[in-house]
């Protein structure tokens, strides 16, 4: 099966698949990679990243442009529609205007700066905005708390040039990766329990946890990093592309992942690694499939 517009990601749980396009297309797919129902663009801007839950999905859409950020939650259990062009959006008595927003969204939050980091942490959401701060918020949209920006005093670079990339739940703790090698852990009362900077060769793109196969950091260049504690040091991967999308496989002890005209996987039990040469980009991997950047779903090079 092949998707009808270009993707970017892909948010999934145990029961569904949501595919985001580079264009805003928002699809619902079953197991067997088939629409549930057609795919729609509730919003005209693009879709910077997704948390899916049991009966909602909640996005980020940003317009640079016209310095639009917003973030809302629709409901899984309808048909999603098609939603206002962008000469409406563009046209709007003001950019804050709640009458503007996407279609079938029960709610919709403007921020008043990008958004970073969104994540699930529990049933709730953690997200960064540039400079301002750190909130959680419940699938309804309501502030739970929310805390001072992360701040690494020793880093050779400004706050604007090191975005949060990551804000991943690991036990009852929040770790936070910025791009520039950034790592700070909380606990549940947000007091740092970890505070440190990774030297790496290029900056972080996305970092993935997984309980057994612990921490896998994909860079811009052509390295990732995996550890298995964030006190530890590295162990470095130079691949023949950047990586875009990893998961851990539990029952083979190993980290896939594909990106750029490659597939790969390390072994944790004794980093013994390998790669496959890929025709297109992978953009996504799961279950041993790869779901391309022209919109095919793919087995796994390297199997």
């Amino acid at each position: 099966m092949s998707l009808d517009f270009t993707p970017q990601m892909v948010n999934r749980d145990d029961n569904k698949i949501i595919v985001i396009g580079t264009s805003g297309e928002l699809a619902k797919l079953d197991f067997n990679y088939e629409y549930i129902s057609p795919y729609s663009k509730p919003f005209p801007t693009t879709i910077m990243s997704g948390v899916l839950f049991e009966n909602i999905w909640i996005g980020i859409w940003i317009d640079r442009e016209l310095q639009d950020a917003r973030m809302a939650g629709i409901p899984l259990g309808i048909n999603w529609e098609n939603g206002i062009g962008r000469d409406i959006l563009r046209t709007s008595s003001s950019i804050g205007d709640l009458d503007i927003k996407p279609k079938n969204s029960t709610w919709q939050k403007i921020l008043n700066a990008e958004p970073m980091g969104l994540s699930k942490v529990g049933e709730n959401i953690v997200f960064a905005t540039k400079n301002k701060g750190i909130y959680m918020i419940n699938q309804e949209g309501e502030e739970i708390w929310r805390d001072h920006y992360p701040i690494w005093r020793d880093m050779e670079i400004s706050a604007e040039m090191n975005p949060i990339v990551s804000i991943i739940e690991d036990a009852s703790n929040i770790v936070i990766w910025s791009a520039a090698g950034g790592v700070m852990k909380l606990d549940q009362e947000r007091v740092i329990k970890v505070s440190k900077i990774f030297r790496l060769k290029d900056k972080i793109s996305n970092v993935k946890f997984s309980k057994e196969g612990r921490w896998f950091v994909m860079m811009h260049g052509k390295s990732i990093a995996i550890l298995n504690d964030i006190e530890d040091e590295p162990f470095i991967i130079e691949t023949p592309g950047p990586v875009l999308d990893a998961c851990f496989e539990s029952e083979k002890g190993v980290w896939r992942w594909t990106g750029w005209r490659h597939d790969g996987e390390m072994r944790i039990r004794d980093n013994y690694f390998s790669f496959k040469k890929r025709e297109n980009i992978g953009i996504h991997i799961s279950n041993s499939k790869i779901l391309t950047n022209d919109g095919f779903w793919e087995d796994y090079s390297s199997s």
